[in-house]
């Protein structure tokens, strides 16, 4: 019975130190795995989430991850569609196209506006007898534009909404807030106060005031016809509209 005993206790004896030391070695794993290169992330009161939402497009802002917002890669650039077609479409599409190409020049599009920039910039500040548009010289603004979308490396950019001079929500429209707009936009880079093309200018409230029926007639004559106004054709309707409804009103100021 004793030597049972003994036994049993001898046992017990090699057991426990074995389970201690078992235990004691797989504390020592969990520390040195803590210990890694990940137990930073693990154990900082702000962990880096690596799976949080990546904004690397460009294009959108940069403050709003998954902000989809497009920002204008173009902004205060000058293009040709923003910015160099509505002249060239006023001031010269009218004789050079691919109809009508006089001197053999077509400029009615963006490729050709860009390889004939050159000529149109020297046709603009000819003497008097070459002079182009033969209308007489241009404003030096639309000269600065020409010149400084070459400086900007010919971009063609993105064509601006379809109507620039919306209607107003309320209905009420004035020539200062609208009609001037529609006017800058179409008319007076030919029209306006620097050599009027014909001697019809229609830069101020009292001009045009002074000339609307003429202005409305060739306005709503239909592109390709002769006499439209402008000559790339005719306004949208809702710009057409809208001068209507301004002269309904009593083309107020």
């Amino acid at each position: 019975m004793k030597k049972h005993l003994l036994l049993g206790l001898g046992a017990m004896a090699l057991v426990f130190p074995l389970s201690c030391t078992s235990d004691y070695m797989h504390q020592e794993d969990n520390l040195f795995e803590q210990s890694g290169p990940d137990a930073d992330s693990e154990n900082s009161d702000n962990p880096t989430d690596d799976t949080s939402p990546q904004n690397d497009d460009p294009l959108t802002d940069p403050g709003t991850p998954g902000d989809s917002t497009a920002i204008d890669p173009f902004a205060g650039l000058v293009t040709y569609l923003g910015d160099v077609q509505p002249i060239l479409n006023q001031l010269c599409v009218s004789c050079h196209n691919a109809s009508v190409h006089e001197d053999g020049v077509d400029v009615s599009t963006y490729p050709l506006a860009r390889l004939n920039l050159d000529e149109i910039l020297e046709s603009m500040t000819e003497d008097e007898d070459d002079i182009m548009p033969p209308s007489g010289r241009v404003d030096n603004s639309i000269l600065q534009t020409l010149a400084a979308w070459r400086a900007d490396g010919l971009l063609e950019g993105v064509a601006p909404a379809e109507d620039p001079t919306p209607l107003p929500p309320d209905g009420t429209l004035t020539f200062t807030a609208n009609i001037q707009t529609l006017f800058d936009n179409n008319c007076n880079m030919c029209h306006g106060a620097n050599a009027p093309a014909g001697g019809f200018n229609m830069s101020t409230y009292q001009l045009a005031v002074d000339q609307i029926d003429l202005i409305v007639a060739r306005m709503e004559l239909q592109t390709g016809q002769a006499g439209v106004m402008p000559p790339a054709g005719q306004l949208s309707a809702t710009q057409l509209q809208m001068l209507r409804d301004w002269i309904d009103q009593g083309m107020p100021e």
